[in-house]
């Protein structure tokens, strides 16, 4: 599959999240696994369901939810990206599960061709951030719930992790070329608005738009964490430039090549280029919220 055939989605998850570093990689799914496995808990997963993955990606939780489905349960995988319920489709097909999956490109807010009253659980992760009309998107997850149906959400809750993070990048001290990172930083915010899908909300507008959906038995935790593993630790400097943030971003060395001069270039990259590839010591924050209700 030609990266110059993908949308931004897939291209972004098969290959600019990691740069192609598939170290990088390993230690992403690494994070996510526990995760995907507190989505599945808190939507109490059992027997005969039918699972809603909404914005599916990879199908990291639509193929955890399988085992817990068992053989006459049913996944239904959704996605805005055709190449993505492609290689959804692919992996179903490989591990031998197809029969019981579904694959439907349609987007969060509208859910079209998902039959009203027609899935037990619905879940996301990381799916909210990029739908500018999240209230719709809450009223068609209730939409295509059954009576007593759940949802399970994760979302990373990115005006927090700004703050948090305000003095790093890559989870290193940035300080030192504070006015470099400056310009840098600001061509990633001129991608992500502060009242835009991906900064506009925290975890209590999340609350708001469950209950005005007409949720019960909610409840919204919000999660801050602080992690010595940073993410790009001991990753080539030149797989790094090729990375994004998020599929809505540019990569870092065009954000980079983009802000600075080639002699500030020189200088970010001379103070950040070895703690990176030597695996310096560092911190990172995380934020992020888990949403879960129920449909009267």
């Amino acid at each position: 599959m030609a990266a110059t055939h993908l949308d931004r989605w897939a291209q972004w998850l098969l290959h600019d999240r990691h740069g192609g570093d598939e170290s990088s990689l390993r230690k992403q799914l690494e994070w996510l696994a526990p995760v995907r496995d507190k989505i599945l808990t808190e939507a109490s997963v059992g027997l005969d369901d039918i699972v809603l993955d909404v914005g599916c990606g990879e199908g990291l939780v639509g193929f955890g939810a399988l085992p817990l489905v068992g053989d006459s349960g049913r996944v239904v995988f959704t996605e805005v990206s055709e190449k993505l319920l492609e290689s959804c489709r692919n992996i179903a097909s490989e591990i031998g599960v197809t029969p019981r999956c579904r694959f439907v490109r349609t987007p969060a807010e509208t859910l079209a061709g998902i039959e009203s009253g027609s899935v037990d659980v619905v879940t996301t992760r990381s799916v909210l951030i990029y739908v500018a009309d999240k209230a719709a998107a809450f009223d068609s997850f209730r939409r295509v719930l059954r009576p007593g149906g759940r949802i399970s959400l994760f979302e990373p809750i990115n005006r927090r992790y700004l703050a948090l993070n305000k003095d790093t990048l890559f989870g290193y001290d940035i300080r030192p070329v504070a006015e470099a990172a400056a310009k840098v930083r600001a061509v990633f915010e001129s991608a992500a608005p502060p009242d835009g899908s991906m900064l506009g909300f925290d975890e209590s507008d999340l609350l708001d738009f469950v209950e005005r959906a007409g949720f019960e038995d909610i409840t919204v935790r919000l999660e801050l964490s602080s992690s010595s593993n940073t993410p790009y630790a001991g990753m080539p400097w030149s797989k790094l430039l090729a990375t994004s943030p998020n599929p809505t971003a540019p990569t870092y060395g065009k954000a980079i090549a983009e802000a600075l001069t080639d002699d500030e270039a020189a200088a970010f990259e001379a103070h950040l280029r070895p703690l990176v590839e030597e695996s310096a010591p560092g911190r990172i924050r995380h934020s992020v919220a888990y949403v879960s209700a129920r449909r009267p």
